[in-house]
């Protein structure tokens, strides 16, 4: 009977034992799952992945729910509207100015056709841009700024063109002329 416990206790043990180490585990994979998740991957218009921040994934979500109140198709994220977002806002940040233009004083239009945006052969090509900073991070800095833009006539145009079906979400956090902003610029197109 002594020799039946000492297994059962043993057996136990070592369960108890597995069960930490699981658990311990378990931890580990959340801790580096919470890591990742700050990015979120959606389909983009060419069918490839494309990762935005929680950030610019809150943004997309609300211009897409702003659209859909009015009866107009969700964007879809473009891979070269995307990179051409957020290079300008950082750019935005890095050499801490606010424009539409790019530092070199080029037209957003060029910047889209830098970064591989290009009107079609034979098709139809229309683009816009809006930009903003706040002082808020996170996801929260996409509801107000979301908040503004729609309270903004020609904000509020782009993001309900009927024309627009693609579009890039760039939000930058960083210094801007002394303060702590997310810097935005969200780039709209056609083609």
């Amino acid at each position: 009977m002594v020799k039946r416990y000492v297994s059962v206790t043993i057996l136990a043990v070592f369960l108890a034992l597995t069960a930490a180490i699981v658990v311990v585990s378990a931890l580990d994979t959340t801790t580096k799952t919470a890591d990742a998740a700050s990015y979120v991957t959606v389909r983009g218009c060419t069918g490839t992945n494309i990762n935005l921040t929680t950030t610019e994934y809150r943004s997309l979500y609300l211009h897409n729910q702003a659209r859909a109140r009015s009866g107009l198709p969700g964007f879809c994220v473009h891979p070269s509207l995307q990179n051409a977002a957020r290079a300008h806002s950082a750019e935005m940040i890095s050499k801490d100015y606010f424009s539409h233009n790019s530092y070199n004083k080029k037209t957003f239009s060029n910047r889209l056709k830098r970064y591989g945006y290009t009107p079609l052969p034979n098709r139809y090509w229309t683009v816009g841009e809006n930009i903003a900073y706040n002082s808020t991070s996170g996801t929260a800095s996409a509801d107000k700024v979301q908040s503004q833009w729609m309270n903004s006539t020609g904000h509020r145009a782009n993001i309900l063109n009927k024309n627009f079906r693609q579009i890039g979400i760039g939000a930058v956090y960083g210094n801007y002329k002394g303060y702590n902003v997310t810097m935005w610029t969200a780039d709209f197109g056609m083609r």
